[in-house]
C-alpha cells in the first residue's frame, strides 16, 4: 500500500476520519522537542486566561477543558498540561509559567484522547520512524511542544 508524506510545521489534524499511521521523518534544529501522535479528531480549544509566573490560570472559561490536556502559549513550559480544574474560571497548570504577568492571553488546549505515541527528538538530529502500521479509527493528529526548529513529515495512508 502506498504511503503519503505530509509536511507538518504546526499542530495538525492529518485525518478526521481515521487511516493508518505508519510513522514519521523528522529534522530537528537547535531545540529538543516532543512529538505526540493521537487517534482523535477533537478540535483544539483556544481560550484567554490570566497568569503570572505561577501555576494558577484564572479569569477564563474552563467548561471546555479537561485534566491532562496539553497547553500551549506564551510563557507556558513545554509539555505543560491541565493539572486540575478549580472552578468555572480557574485551573491549575502542571508547571510554572514564565515571562511575567499575562492578561487575557490566548492559550491553545489539545485533547490527549487515544494517544498512539510520544517521541522525544534531541536537538540537532534527524531520523525516521517507520513501519508502525497503526490503524486509527477516529483521526490522526500530530502535536509537538516546539515547532520552532522542527520539521515533521508524517507517513500515512
Amino acid at each position: 500500500m502506498p504511503v503519503n508524506s505530509t509536511k507538518i510545521t504546526a499542530n495538525t489534524q492529518l485525518s478526521s476520519i481515521g487511516g493508518t499511521f505508519d510513522g514519521f521523518i523528522f529534522f530537528n534544529g537547535a531545540s529538543a522537542s516532543v512529538v505526540y501522535v493521537f487517534d482523535n479528531n477533537n478540535a483544539d480549544v483556544v481560550l484567554p486566561f490570566d497568569y503570572n509566573n505561577g501555576t494558577t490560570m484564572s479569569n477564563g472559561p474552563t467548561d471546555a477543558l479537561s485534566v491532562g490536556m496539553l497547553v500551549f502559549g506564551s510563557g507556558i513550559p513545554d509539555g505543560a498540561t491541565v493539572a486540575s480544574i478549580t472552578d468555572p474560571t480557574t485551573f491549575e497548570l502542571s508547571a510554572t509559567t514564565t515571562g511575567g504577568a499575562k492578561v487575557s492571553q490566548a492559550l491553545t488546549f489539545v485533547s490527549v484522547d487515544n494517544p498512539i505515541g510520544k517521541f522525544s527528538t534531541a536537538a540537532n538530529t534527524s531520523d525516521d520512524i517507520r513501519g508502525l502500521g497503526i490503524i486509527c479509527r477516529n483521526g490522526i493528529k500530530i502535536v509537538a511542544n516546539n515547532f520552532t526548529t522542527l520539521e515533521v513529515f508524517a507517513l500515512t495512508n
